[in-house]
């Protein structure tokens, strides 16, 4: 968990843009591959170097990968993104595993590739249209 770290400012769930392709057709390029910086067990990824400031990814994330893309998938779907984009992707997903928020970030340019962490509830994004309550325990 971020104990060491706390955002000064809370992300938010946007409008998609105009100029990019469509929820439906970005949702079936994106892909979770997490990150060895969130890990402290060996993964795809590799051996884990988790930071000094990253939430561990539970090995249950790292076991099931494909769950992870689908999961991520539905809620770009969905539109549960950020309104940033970077290369043509939401630069922040929010979605729902088995109950358990988590936000994906990112991370490899025009690649669509993802890493994701559980949030805890003061870090849920704001979500003004209501767009995460589909899922919430």
């Amino acid at each position: 968990m971020r104990s060491r770290f706390q955002r000064s400012k809370r992300r938010s769930i946007g409008r998609w843009p105009e100029g990019v392709d469509s929820p439906e057709d970005l949702a079936q390029r994106v892909e979770y591959v997490g990150s060895p910086e969130h890990k402290d067990h060996p993964s795809a990824v590799g051996p884990g170097r988790l930071r000094s400031d990253a939430t561990p990814c539970e090995l249950r994330m790292t076991e099931d990968v494909q769950r992870n893309t689908e999961a991520l998938r539905e809620d770009v779907r969905r539109g549960c993104v950020s309104p940033v984009f970077e290369g043509g992707y939401p630069k922040y997903v929010w979605t729902w595993v088995d109950g358990t928020l988590y936000e994906a970030r990112h991370i490899n340019g025009s690649q669509g590739t993802y890493k994701g962490y559980r949030l805890e509830e003061v870090e849920r994004p704001l979500d003004p249209e209501g767009r995460l309550d589909w899922q919430r325990p």
